[in-house]
């Protein structure tokens, strides 16, 4: 049949039509309800950032989030994992917050101090050595891949993060 490619070519164009506005409607959606029911207190993150796997395996490339707004009520505590803006990058990261204000936070022998007390569970195989103490109004941001630890726009790479910086907490 003659007219076979035709029609491909026909099916094969709606389908990519479903797709742009499938893209579309997704955001709409998730914005409206975003609005009519938690009224610009939440918002919805994509994770889509470079070495957006930076966070893998807990949080991935390409997923939504619902994200708390950074507000003065919000109590940041260690381990919460929050979004930042990086200067470096013009662009939001993911990370998690590892020191809080005030703390000093030594990486040595592919062991995490906090304060001299070593942090169990947290062992890297780079060949990091840091010592830094973080101000008053700044927070530690690590990711959960230590493979990528000081490639991957964290506090190893860009130092501690400005309470300023900070966008929203997953929720």
């Amino acid at each position: 049949n003659i007219f076979a490619p035709c029609s491909i070519i026909s099916y094969s164009y709606k389908i990519y039509i479903m797709l742009n506005v499938q893209s579309l409607i997704t955001p709409f959606v998730k914005n409206f309800i975003n609005i009519i029911f938690f009224r610009k207190k939440f918002t919805i993150f994509k994770v889509s950032s470079i070495n957006s796997h930076s966070m893998e395996p807990n949080y991935h490339e390409g997923n939504y989030y619902l994200a708390e707004k950074m507000n003065d009520s919000i109590n940041l505590d260690r381990y919460k994992v929050v979004i930042f803006f990086c200067d470096k990058h013009s662009t939001n990261h993911i990370k998690r917050i590892i020191g809080l204000p005030m703390e000093k936070i030594s990486i040595r022998r592919g062991s995490l101090y906090i304060n001299d007390k070593i942090i169990k569970n947290f062992k890297i195989t780079q060949n990091i050595n840091i010592d830094t103490e973080i101000s008053n109004n700044s927070f530690y941001l690590l990711s959960d891949n230590l493979k990528l630890l000081g490639n991957a726009c964290d506090s190893i790479l860009v130092g501690p993060i400005e309470k300023n910086k900070l966008v929203a907490v997953i929720v």
